[in-house]
């Protein structure tokens, strides 16, 4: 029996005055469960309820890595269109998790 295949997200959680917390993370539907009780440090990012609006799913954590440093590095400019690229309307997207 094979190992279950390891998971990696990077995501990008937002608020309505557009403050974002990129990061990566093993399991997404975990975190932002926390993040909703105030429990991860993505719930001290803002004082209003952050919520998931943009995350890439992958299996090999080195790439998810590198992604992620791209997305910091890219500044804000790139992170806004990213997001808008996806999720225009700034969706809360933690519903589409499996």
């Amino acid at each position: 029996m094979q190992a279950p295949q390891p998971h990696y997200f990077v995501y990008i959680l937002g608020d309505q005055s557009r403050s974002l917390r990129i990061g990566i993370v093993g399991d997404l539907q975990q975190h932002i469960k926390q993040v909703n009780q105030g429990d991860a440090v993505d719930a001290a990012v803002t004082e209003k309820q952050p919520k998931l609006i943009y995350y890439e799913h992958y299996e090999r954590e080195e790439i998810a890595i590198n992604r992620e440093q791209e997305i910091k590095n890219g500044g804000d400019d790139f992170t806004l269109r990213l997001v808008e690229s996806m999720n225009p309307n700034w969706l809360d997207l933690s519903d589409t998790l499996v």
